[in-house]
C-alpha cells in the first residue's frame, strides 16, 4: 500500500533543500510509520548539508522529532496507531554485545537498514536512521518510545537528541557526583541540557562559559552558578586547581582542549561537540599521564531510550527539568533553509520544524 508525503531533500553538499513528495516503502513486519509533529535542527542535520560530517547523499534529515503513530507492522506490539511517540536515534539491534551491556548507540547495525523513503525510484538516505524533516518517516519498533499525555511533542521531540545528549553527558557517560564542581564549555542546546543535568546531580557550583552574553543569561536563569565568556585563564581563576567536570559542547578543537585542561587532577573531561573529520587536539602528555584524569567520549549521550526517555519525560511533569527552555522558535518545512541559517548563525537555541498538529 503505497504512502506518500512531503520532504526536505538534500541532493548534494550545499545545495539548498528542495521540498518534494515521497513515497514511503511497505512496513517491514517490525517497523512503524510516524506523522511527525515536530523535529529540531541540530548542529550535526546542518553539518551533514553543508558536507563538512557525512558525504552521503541525497538525503532526508533531522534526527530529534516525534509525532503519532499512523501504522505498525505485523510483529509489532509495542505502539499502535494513534499512539503519541518520540523518535529515538538508536535503531539498534537489541541483542549485541553492546546493546545487551547499555551501549545501544555503538551498535554495529544501527544503521544498516535500507532506506524507507523513495523518490522517483531512488532511495534517499534517511539521516542518522530518522529521516524527521518530513511530514512522515520509518523507524523500527524500537525506535518509537511512547510520550505521555501530559508532555507536548514538541518538547517529547528535543529528548530525541538535545537532551538525551547533554543529559546522557551527565548521568551516563561522567557520572557526576554531588557536592562537585563543574565547568561547561558552549551554551547551546546540549550545553545546557548539561547543566539542567548537573543540577539534577547536586554539582555545587556549575560555571557555564560562551561567548555570547544571550547564552549566558540564559544559562543563569537555568541555574548556572556563575557565566565566563571564552577565556580560559579567567575559567581557570575562579578554580585555580581545575574542575571536578568539564564538558565541552562547543564542537571546536580548542574548545576542547581547553576543557582538558581545566580539569583538575584526578577529573574528568566528557567531550561532546561533534567537529569535521580528521580534527586532531594536542594534549601535554607530561601533564596528563601523572594526573590520572579521565577524557571520555560521548555519543549522544550514550542513551539507552527505553530507559532514559521515560526518566526525563517523569521529571519534566514534576517541574524538576526545564526541557522546553531548549527550543527558541518554530518554523515550518517550507523555511528549513532559514531554520539551517539560524543553526550556522548560534540564533537561539534548538529551532523547530512544525510538520503537523497534534
Amino acid at each position: 500500500m503505497s504512502r506518500t508525503a512531503r520532504a526536505a531533500v538534500i541532493r548534494a553538499p550545499g545545495q539548498a533543500a528542495e521540498i518534494c513528495t515521497v513515497e514511503l516503502a511497505p512496513l517491514e513486519h517490525d517497523e512503524v510509520r510516524v506523522r511527525l509533529v515536530a523535529t529540531g535542527v541540530c548542529h550535526t542535520d546542518v553539518a551533514w548539508a553543508d558536507g563538512q560530517l557525512i558525504d552521503t547523499f541525497p538525503v532526508v534529515l533531522g534526527h530529534e522529532s516525534a509525532g503519532v503513530v499512523e501504522e505498525t507492522g505485523r510483529a509489532v506490539t509495542a505502539v499502535r496507531p494513534g499512539d503519541r511517540v518520540a523518535v529515538a536515534l538508536t535503531h539498534n539491534c537489541g541483542h549485541c554485545g553492546y546493546c545487551e551491556t547499555g551501549r545501544p548507540m555503538l551498535c554495529r547495525q544501527r544503521t544498516e537498514r535500507p532506506p524507507r523513503l523513495i523518490l522517483d525510484g531512488v532511495p534517499l538516505v534517511q539521516g542518522f536512521g530518522a529521516g524527521g524533516f518530513a511530514e512522515q518517516t520509518i523507524v523500527p519498533e524500537g525506535s518509537v518510545i511512547p510520550v505521555p499525555a501530559d508532555v507536548p511533542l514538541p518538547v517529547a521531540a528535543i529528548v530525541g537528541c538535545a537532551a538525551s545528549t547533554g543529559l546522557g553527558a551527565v548521568f551516563n557517560i561522567a557520572e557526576v557526583e554531588y557536592g562537585t564542581k563543574v565547568a561547561i564549555l558552549g551554551a547551546g542546546s546540549i550545553g545546557l541540557s548539561v547543566l539542567l543535568g548537573c543540577r539534577l546531580a547536586g554539582a555545587d557550583r556549575i560555571v557555564m562559559v560562551d561567548p555570547d552574553r544571550q547564552r549566558r543569561d540564559r544559562a543563569l536563569r537555568l541555574g548556572a552558578t556563575d557565566v565566563m565568556p571564552a577565556d580560559e585563564p579567567a575559567v581557570r581563576a575562579l578554580e585555580p586547581d581545575g574542575f571536578d567536570y568539564v564538558f565541552e559542547s562547543a564542537g571546536t578543537a580548542q574548545a576542547m582542549e581547553s576543557a582538558v585542561r581545566l580539569a583538575r587532577e584526578g577529573g574528568t573531561t566528557t567531550l561532546i561537540g561533534v567537529v569535521p573529520p580528521g580534527t586532531t587536539i594536542t594534549i601535554d602528555a607530561r601533564s596528563f599521564v601523572p594526573s590520572q584524569s579521565r577524557i571520555l567520549g560521548c555519543l549522544t549521550g550514550n542513551v539507552r531510550p527505553h530507559v532514559d526517555f521515560d526518566r526525563f519525560f517523569r521529571l519534566y511533569r514534576r517541574g524538576l527539568l526545564d526541557l522546553a527552555a531548549l527550543s527558541t522558535g518554530a518554523m515550518p518545512l517550507d523555511d528549513l533553509d532559514a531554520a539551517f541559517a539560524r543553526c550556522r548563525s548560534g540564533a537561539g537555541l534548538r529551532t523547530l520544524i512544525a510538520l503537523s498538529a497534534e
